[in-house]
């Protein structure tokens, strides 16, 4: 494969609901293209985009994979994403370095979750709609194209409708060009049009005629006026409102025909990565001021790691795509985060699994390089010359979490190592050592990732986990006042112990903290040299309530009266009868048990807001507001307790079918109901 230029290359995530066959057309794509010698199939594990254990297992995609194809001189990387909503990670890498987006739709009525996703997700970019599945026998496309046309308006452009015999397509009507092809093999051959097809053809060409009048007013005026469109005019129309993002051009076909048009309608309607569409703002690092630039062959070489994949075999892998420049084999550049040089001894073509060497990459290109030893995923690689900075992935935060277990102690030694790894390759992961309730935490997107987590600590490490929910942080208080006095006295020969305090114990209602200290003392009852080991005896006796042995929060503690022995008192005294007295003023004092409440933003469409109201109202959570949002979206602002939503991320996709999404924040420490209380004791007893 030949070094390609900015002008030559595009760069296409394939974007779709898991199941809705993106990896088999991408499979098709690549054998069209030349790329291999064979279609691989996802039941058979032998497809170049899912190569792993874990996605062969599953029979889908857990994880972006790169396959670069050349076509009519050109180079197209596509960038084959996971449909789970467990791993959005990976689709988020891959849109930060796409121009264009294909997102793949099945024939059936209705627009899916992952396709309304998929749109969502893509709003910034180029798209084209491929409707795959027209040999499935409950296939719809008349109905899909509707279903497309009444969810996205005008900016829907069918450019086919399918010649079908029985269920077999065998051929399509071009209504762009209005010209018949015939399937003959793997080519095509004009055909007149079906006369049995107009009824189908006239309103899919009324609606590419609609959606070309609103690309500019000259051809507005011309539709208004009912005079017909040049196939120029149509084909110059379509390229300039994909580009723009105001036209998504909608093709069909199965998983292995009426391939080829969507190669070259890739190459005539998205853009290249050099063209002006795709100047990016980065950071001069010299100036401190944003720089507007694009992806410019001439100026000093530059690239941006947007993927770090932990491979058992050959180590680190780090997916880059050139932003500036030309990448050679040999070259030293400079990571501007870690300030750091690093050479590129080696650079790489990715083609699924398998790392094919070139020289040389050039700008708008995506490469891989191996064993680098400081350079992490959203890190800059650039020269001294011009220091600057890519915008970085904002991933989505994990806030599904389970504790996780290794079996056996050699997997104890092991997992630490592990995790890191996976950490590193994989950005909406977080791994959390809880020293308070000796929990090793992970957090994920939702129980899938979670589970895969597990399946490749397995496969890739050899390690054995178990799974369990995390504790909740829970904090006890009180809610009463009391007066206590206790005086700790011990003899065992020479020097005895004597430290004598009289406190008052009384809510601070700041649960930030354990305690206030303050002390008033007349008389010298107990010297100002012992109030320091009086706060030393607080701070250890708050470590531990009396409830179920959680610290203690929100205590404000008074020093009144006292006495001490001149020959006998000591630091360690008067700290050991702070504690004692702490704990008999504890059982007094009312105590009670504080549970951690959370703030949720859930940001939903406007039909799921009755679910999540009920769901929360079933949570014990309180509702704050709720706003519309620019984009029509509903944010619906609530508080809970941290046990209630600990499997948010699931409870809201179950209710909203995936589209909803939300982001949590620790609000703070309330008193726990009754039940919850009886609940946490019989479970500490």
């Amino acid at each position: 494969m030949r070094a390609y230029h900015s002008n030559e290359i595009g760069n296409v995530v394939v974007l779709g609901h898991s199941g809705s066959g993106k990896t088999s057309v991408i499979e098709a794509m690549a054998y069209r293209a030349g790329l291999t010698n064979r279609i691989g199939k996802i039941e058979d594990g032998n497809t170049l985009s899912d190569y792993s254990p874990e996605e062969i297992k599953r029979h889908s995609s857990v994880g972006l994979s790169v396959i670069p194809l050349e076509w009519n001189n050109c180079k197209i990387n596509l960038l084959d994403t996971p449909g789970s909503f467990d791993f959005v990670g990976e689709v988020e890498a891959a849109l930060k370095v796409a121009e264009s987006a294909l997102i793949v739709v099945p024939a059936t009525e209705g627009i899916s979750v992952g396709t309304k996703e998929a749109m969502h997700k893509a709003y910034d970019k180029a798209k084209m709609i491929y409707i795959s599945g027209l040999d499935y026998p409950n296939a719809a496309y008349q109905q899909k194209l509707e279903d497309l046309k009444m969810t996205y308006g005008k900016a829907i452009a069918p450019i086919q409708v399918p010649i079908m015999e029985g269920s077999k397509m065998v051929g399509y009507v071009n209504v762009a060009k209005m010209e018949g092809r015939y399937f003959d093999g793997e080519q095509t051959h004009p055909c007149p049009i079906p006369d049995d097809m107009w009824d189908k053809i006239t309103p899919i060409k009324n609606m590419i005629d609609e959606a070309v009048a609103n690309t500019n007013d000259e051809l507005l005026e011309k539709y208004i006026n009912e005079e017909p469109f040049t196939k120029e005019e149509i084909s110059w129309a379509l390229r300039q409102g994909v580009m723009n993002k105001t036209l998504i051009p909608v093709l069909c076909g199965t998983n292995q025909i009426g391939i080829q048009i969507i190669l070259n309608s890739m190459v005539a309607f998205f853009s290249a990565a050099g063209d002006m569409v795709n100047s990016m703002v980065v950071h001069n690092e010299e100036t401190d001021e944003d720089d507007l630039i694009g992806f410019d062959e001439s100026l000093a070489p530059s690239l941006f790691v947007f993927k770090t994949i932990a491979d058992p075999f050959v180590g680190r892998i780090s997916l880059f795509k050139v932003c500036t420049g030309s990448i050679r084999s040999g070259m030293t550049l400079f990571n501007v985060q870690k300030k750091e040089a690093e050479k590129l001894n080696k650079i790489y073509v990715m083609k699924g699994k398998d790392l094919i060497e070139t020289d040389c990459l050039n700008a708008g290109d995506i490469g891989a390089l191996s064993k680098l030893s400081y350079t992490q995923t959203n890190d800059t690689l650039c020269t001294l010359d011009y220091r600057i900075t890519y915008e970085t992935i904002l991933f989505s935060q994990p806030y599904y979490g389970k504790a996780i277990k290794p079996v056996g102690k050699a997997n104890e030694e092991k997992i630490t190592n592990a995790l890191n790894k996976l950490l590193e390759e994989d950005k909406t992961l977080k791994f959390e050592n809880n020293g308070e309730t000796k929990q090793q935490c992970i957090y994920g997107i939702g129980d899938i990732h979670i589970d895969s987590v597990v399946s490749k600590l397995k496969e890739r490490f050899n390690i054995d986990v178990t799974l369990d929910n995390i504790i909740i942080p829970y904090r006890e208080t009180i809610r009463g006042q009391v007066t206590q006095r206790y005086k700790y006295k011990k003899q065992s020969g020479g020097h005895g112990q004597y430290g004598d305090v009289e406190m008052t114990f009384e809510p601070s209602h700041d649960y930030t903290i354990p305690f206030i200290f303050e002390e008033k003392i007349f008389g010298g009852a107990v010297p100002k040299a012992y109030f320091p080991a009086v706060e030393k005896g607080l701070i250890e006796a708050t470590k531990h309530g009396i409830l179920a042995q959680y610290p203690v929060l929100g205590i404000k503690a008074t020093l009144i009266d006292g006495s001490y022995h001149s020959v006998d008192s000591s630091e360690m005294a008067f700290k050991t009868a702070t504690i004692m007295c702490f704990k008999e003023a504890m059982e007094k004092a009312k105590p009670a048990l504080l549970e951690p409440f959370m703030t949720l933003h859930v940001y939903i469409d406007e039909k799921f807001t009755g679910d999540i109201m009920g769901h929360f109202n079933k949570k014990r959570a309180r509702v704050m507001g709720s706003e519309i949002l620019e984009d029509g979206l509903i944010k619906i602002t609530a508080e809970a307790p941290q046990e209630e939503v600990m499997n948010y991320a699931v409870d809201l996709r179950a209710m909203t079918q995936g589209q909803g999404f939300f982001d949590m924040e620790f609000l703070g420490y309330e008193f726990a109901p009754d039940h919850v209380t009886k609940r946490v004791i019989a479970n500490h007893q």
